[in-house]
């Protein structure tokens, strides 16, 4: 009874913590902030044409690279509605249709449509309209993730600030007769309210005009400058969208390459013209400007290039980098950061649903260095999509035909075998070195697919003959090595060397990791920093995997630094400002966890040690979820804290959210090449770990449970178990080749 009451009280100590934790509060000064929006170009392109005077404010601005990701695709639709909500979301699967309050559409003035299908009383005088808001509403919701569109003018409007949008991106003006024209007017989504309206705004005819150059239709910015001196004052949130380059894509079909390149530097320069007429009106004491590209060009879009400009000028971004606590990388920003941004600026509390934080400046860094930063991101992303699969499947498919190999030479000759066995040992180690050869080989300045290749398959050469040479420097010491010790198990050098570069490159700023095509990618946006499933799963199989070949070596059970490294992973793969993997940390923990009870094995294990066991893990899962919630500023908080906050303002519904995304993402994966190297790593390694031991033992048994619980608690636990199984499979396969070779011997 002690022993539970002491259970509790621990319990209890911990979410009381939890949930009293203070919540900041909201200041009284609100801001004016004019948001800029350029779609369509890249940042290597707005610094090589932009003008002097554009250029000049570039250099002075706060810049960063900015996510495109939706919850869809990457249409203009889906990638301004996240701009607005705060976290991926659709539009409509329009996406551009605004109007007016009297533009006729449907044979109707919009303001009455708007009346007839709300019931509204009230006619929207001057105001824009979002007519499909319903539907991206129902778009938005489902059982993994809640998201509420226009949630930015939702807030803006219920504290009673004002906003307005002016601009299009319309190809041509839309006739009445033609009630199916799709309109391209993407503005409001940052702008409206819950109810699709903006508080002033013109998005139609009049912010075009007939073009100059090959366009038929461009925006006339002398009408934008008017309307936005006329409407600065009496609105907080203005958009701009500046639409001649979303023209310009949609008409490529009917251009040639150097018509297109004309008509671009043909652009810049009436940007450039408006930008210096517009920026005098701009009070930067006491405005902020954010310039932004919600969409790639439809060029960046086919190369796999989603990361667009954002620059941000004002008294609270001085020039430099933009960074955020969704991303932890200066220079690189995400979609969903901009409402809380914008919020905080008018002093304004997050709401719940947002998933973005605030953007911060301050950086040291400019735009060349981010042009060099996109490239690299660039090309580790092709890497990622061209590399990656071909090793997945590579690896799937030598696993077991290894296993294959092993087991029939002992139908050979013994003096055919002998040399195969040595073919096939340096091929283990060389398959066991590709994910270390992959990583070092991110971190070099390569840019083509032949090239990284081919650095990988030489990084991969050279461990495999270190470890060759090492091997047999250590023959003889082998009998007089002290534990820990590589150069008697010179065979597994690649596991030791990955396992120290992973948790080294965790560290810095930024980290080693998010340049590793094992790493989180940028592009995609599902993890920014820490340690990702890739890697975690790599960390803890080569761990274990050395400490599995000690064993099959017949070496004393190393249990100090066994469990102080295993401890240590522990710690590495936790910390919100290291690893910050909650999935992966509980799966080390429970690693760690079961050693203990392998370490002080007997016959039988209490009942009450077991429950012991499993209330320490059970409390190190609510420590680690509330560390930095506690401890951390809330701007700071990493997924542990911001699972909990979601968790206080929205009770079991969020962790609802959560857990059916995990299961979603693993039901997807069951197709995937990540589904194959996971069945060819569990089968070779629990062949070839049989053949060596003729029974399933308890380190066995550990090895799947390491495997079970990382495949559970992760998100994306097939990838992590697939990369947790692929060095223990290479080890037994060792160990396999070993045990024939000790046989052969004999």
């Amino acid at each position: 009874m002690r022993l539970i009451g002491s259970y509790c009280a621990a319990i209890l100590l911990t979410l009381g913590l939890l949930f009293c934790h203070a919540q900041p509060g909201s200041s009284a000064t609100p801001a004016k902030v004019t948001i800029l929006l350029v779609d369509r170009i890249s940042l290597h392109e707005l610094a090589a044409e932009a003008g002097p005077f554009l250029r000049a404010k570039i250099s002075e601005s706060a810049c960063a690279l900015i996510t495109t990701n939706t919850a869809g695709t990457r249409s203009a639709g889906n990638t301004h509605a996240p701009l607005g909500a705060g976290a991926p979301a659709r539009s409509d699967h329009q996406g551009g249709l605004a109007l007016n309050y009297d533009e006729i559409w449907m044979g109707i003035e919009a303001g009455l449509l708007y009346q007839q299908l709300t019931g509204d009383p009230s006619f929207p005088t001057g105001q824009v309209i979002l007519p499909r808001l319903p539907e991206a509403f129902r778009l938005n919701f489902s059982p993994v993730r809640t998201v509420v569109p226009c949630l930015l003018g939702q807030v803006l409007h219920e504290n009673r600030l004002r906003t307005a949008v002016f601009g299009n991106a319309d190809p041509a003006p839309p006739t009445e007769e033609n009630s199916y024209y799709t309109h391209n007017r993407f503005g409001p989504w940052l702008a409206a309210n819950n109810r699709g309206l903006v508080d002033y705004g013109d998005v139609g005819n009049n912010t075009l005009q007939p073009g100059a150059g090959l366009l038929p239709w461009e925006t006339d910015y002398r009408y934008l400058v008017a309307k936005y001196k006329e409407f600065r004052a009496k609105t907080d949130l203005l958009v701009l969208e500046l639409g001649d380059f979303a023209r310009l894509e949609a008409l490529s079909s009917y251009l040639f390459d150097r018509q297109i390149t004309a008509e671009k530097k043909r652009l810049y320069r009436r940007l450039e013209h408006f930008t210096q007429t517009i920026w005098p009106l701009f009070d930067l004491e006491h405005d902020t400007v954010i310039l932004l590209t919600p969409t790639p060009s439809l060029n960046n879009l086919k190369q796999g290039a989603y990361l667009t400009p954002c620059l941000v000028w004002g008294k609270n971004f001085p020039a430099g980098f933009l960074s955020s606590p969704t991303t932890r990388h200066p220079g690189l920003v995400a979609n969903v950061d901009l409402v809380p941004t914008v919020l905080q600026l008018f002093n304004l509390n997050t709401p719940v649903h947002a998933s973005g934080r605030s953007m911060t400046a301050g950086h040291k860094g400019g735009v060349s260095a981010l042009i060099q930063m996109e490239k690299k991101i660039n090309a580790i992303s092709l890497f990622r999509r061209k590399v990656l699969p071909v090793f997945l499947n590579g690896v799937a498919l030598c696993l077991p035909l290894t296993f294959l190999a092993i087991t029939l030479l002992k139908l050979l000759p013994l003096h055919v075998a002998g040399p195969v066995r040595t073919y096939l040992w340096l091929f283990i180690i060389f398959v066991s070195a590709l994910p270390t050869a992959l990583h070092l080989a991110s971190q070099l300045a390569l840019a083509t697919i032949p090239w990284f290749v081919g650095a990988t398959l030489a990084i991969a050469l050279s461990l495999t003959f270190l470890s060759v040479i090492m091997n047999r420097l250590g023959r003889g010491r082998a009998r007089y090595a002290q534990l820990p010790a590589v150069i008697s198990a010179g065979s597994l050098l690649p596991l030791w060397l990955l396992a120290i570069l992973i948790p080294v490159g965790s560290i810095g700023h930024p980290a080693l990791l998010s340049t590793s095509v094992l790493g989180h990618d940028p592009m995609l946006g599902a993890r920014f920093y820490g340690i990702g499933n890739e890697l975690s799963g790599l960390f803890l199989g080569c761990l274990l995997g050395v400490y599995l070949w000690q064993n099959g070596q017949n070496h004393p059970r190393p249990r100090q630094w066994t469990l102080a490294l295993f401890l240590a992973a522990v710690l590495i793969l936790s910390l919100p400002h290291l690893g910050a993997n909650f999935g992966a940390g509980l799966t080390a923990m429970a690693i760690t966890m079961a050693l203990a009870l392998y370490h002080r094995q007997t016959k039988a294990f209490p009942l009450q040690q077991i429950l012991t066991y499993l209330f320490i893990l059970f409390l190190f899962a609510l420590v680690l979820l509330a560390f930095d919630y506690l401890f951390a500023q809330p701007e700071q908080h990493s997924h542990f804290g911001l699972l909990l906050t979601s968790f206080k303002r929205r009770g079991f519904s969020a962790l609802n959210e959560i857990v059916r995304r995990k299961i979603q993402v693993n039901l997807r994966l069951l197709g995937s090449r990540w589904m194959f190297l996971f069945l060819s790593a569990v089968l070779t390694f629990a062949g070839s770990y049989l053949e060596v031991q003729n029974s399933f033992t308890t380190l066995f048994v550990l090895a799947l449970l390491g495997g079970g619980v990382g495949l559970l608690v992760n998100d994306s636990g097939l990838v992590f178990a697939a990369l947790f199984f692929y060095p223990l499979a290479t080890t037994g396969l060792l160990l396999f080749l070993a045990k024939g070779m000790t046989v052969g011997k004999n």
